[in-house]
């Protein structure tokens, strides 16, 4: 199939889109793609096409760079986007680092049901295979790049992939375009480059079908791939703790360890994390799964973290510590935000707890400070909030969030955990102290998530 073919038979196999953005380095690579585009849009008038070219500031002349994707872009009549980014540093080096600030880029410019086009082919293809193998990945990871893939508000294709590098080469040597060499690609202190230049080459001169039989193996994999995620998906739902995001610990422990390692990538990749790692999983397996009951474990995988309390596992964003908070609430109530939480008290969400507003005075809502007790019982007595804590199902990692309403001088409630036994409504008759008539005592409530 030549590389025109395969763009034809890419756009066919999505008849209801008609919008398409290449992804537009200014390479040989993505100069051909962008090229055959526009010859099929002489073809199909209907087909809207643009391209968009992100300048990482890394190199000296990625400013000429740009320009030179505006200039071709405009010989070709082709509206191109042109997005400057900054590079953050990151720990899987500066490659990983320039690509998350791309597809940060294109994830912002692409249009709702749009298709990203990237020009990657059969060598890319081999090279990534090559690569993932050498991580010791399983079908997922040696599924390579994929053809198609949900991407932001659209999809991204690779409609090359199946193409030789070299009938990219012929293309752009018969059309004689004008392609940036970018010097970065020949560093072979990049595995992928290395890789490329060395390794690839040797293999070609033994196996000169290397790069299109490598390519099968990824089409198989990924096939493989499609297969385990039908049984990761039925698994997936048999440990869910059923009206939460957690996983239930006990139903993980009965699955065998590989399905329970697949089912745990398919509940990473549902939240759209970076997948983890083989030591990753197995340490997840020894330390939270498999730890005591009483464990409240954390594993750090990089971006985020897994976490256990009691017989769940949560999958957890990285959080800074919970800064201290001090607020005064004054009456009529008005919903009041906690910046450091990010959670919103209302009059309402505190009548519904039982918990009595006075007509006149403030309350004071404070992050504990430690040491802190609360008038609970029949007769009452008073307990420490530590205990509380500790007795409720607030895992240990959310405690410090919630916040402790004071009235009068004394702690008046553990907001949605317990409310003071002289502080609730059910305990006051109607007098002017009070807001609202007598309603049922409401303690002893789950907290929202957001605490």
């Amino acid at each position: 199939m030549t590389p025109f073919e395969a763009v034809v038979q890419y756009v066919a196999q999505q008849p209801t889109v008609n919008r398409y953005c290449v992804a537009y380095s200014g390479g040989l690579d993505s100069h051909v793609l962008l090229l055959l585009m526009a010859q099929l849009r002489k073809q199909d008038s209907a087909l809207q096409l643009r391209a968009v070219h992100v300048d990482h500031g890394l190199h000296q002349d990625s400013a000429d760079w740009a320009d030179h994707a505006l200039r071709v872009c405009n010989e070709l009549h082709i509206p191109l986007d042109v997005r400057r980014t900054t590079v953050s540093s990151t720990n899987q080096g500066p490659e990983a680092g320039a690509r998350i600030a791309r597809y940060e880029q294109f994830s912002a410019v692409l249009h709702k049901g749009e298709h990203l086009l990237l020009a990657q082919h059969a060598e890319d293809q081999a090279e990534t295979f090559l690569l993932q193998a050498l991580r010791g990945s399983g079908p997922d990871g040696l599924s390579a790049i994929p053809i198609k893939r949900r991407f932001a508000a659209g999809f991204m294709g690779r409609p090359l992939l199946s193409c030789s590098q070299a009938s990219l080469h012929n293309i752009a040597r018969a059309q004689k375009l004008n392609w940036i060499e970018d010097e970065s690609n020949q560093d072979q202190r990049f595995d992928r480059n290395y890789l490329r230049l060395q390794v690839m080459p040797l293999l070609k001169a033994r196996w000169p079908a290397a790069s299109a039989t490598l390519s099968r193996s990824a089409q198989r994999s990924a096939a493989a791939s499609q297969t385990l995620l039908g049984l990761a998906q039925q698994d997936l739902l048999s440990v869910k703790i059923p009206g939460t995001s957690e996983l239930s610990l006990s139903a993980i422990k009965r699955l065998p360890r590989e399905r329970a390692f697949t089912a745990l990538r398919l509940f990473v990749r549902q939240r759209g994390l970076r997948m983890p790692r083989l030591q990753d999983l197995t340490q997840v397996m020894s330390d939270l799964v498999e730890a005591r009951p009483d464990s409240n474990g954390i594993v750090n995988v990089r971006d985020y973290v897994f976490r256990r309390h009691r017989d769940s596992l949560f999958l957890l964003p990285l959080q800074s510590e919970v800064l201290p908070f001090n607020y005064t609430w004054d009456p009529p109530f008005a919903p009041l935000h906690i910046t450091q939480t990010g959670l919103t008290l209302t009059a309402e969400l505190c009548r519904q707890q039982g918990l009595r507003l006075p007509r006149s005075g403030s309350i004071k809502v404070k992050s504990r400070a430690g040491g802190e007790l609360i008038k609970l019982g029949e007769p009452a007595f008073h307990k420490s909030v530590k205990k509380v804590l500790q007795e409720s199902t607030v895992p240990p990692w959310q405690r410090d969030s919630i916040p402790l309403l004071y009235s009068e001088g004394r702690l008046a409630a553990i907001w949605n955990i317990e409310v003071a036994v002289d502080c609730r409504i059910a305990a006051v008759s109607t007098t002017s102290q009070e807001i609202t008539s007598e309603q049922p005592s409401g303690s002893k409530t789950s907290v929202p998530q957001n605490a």
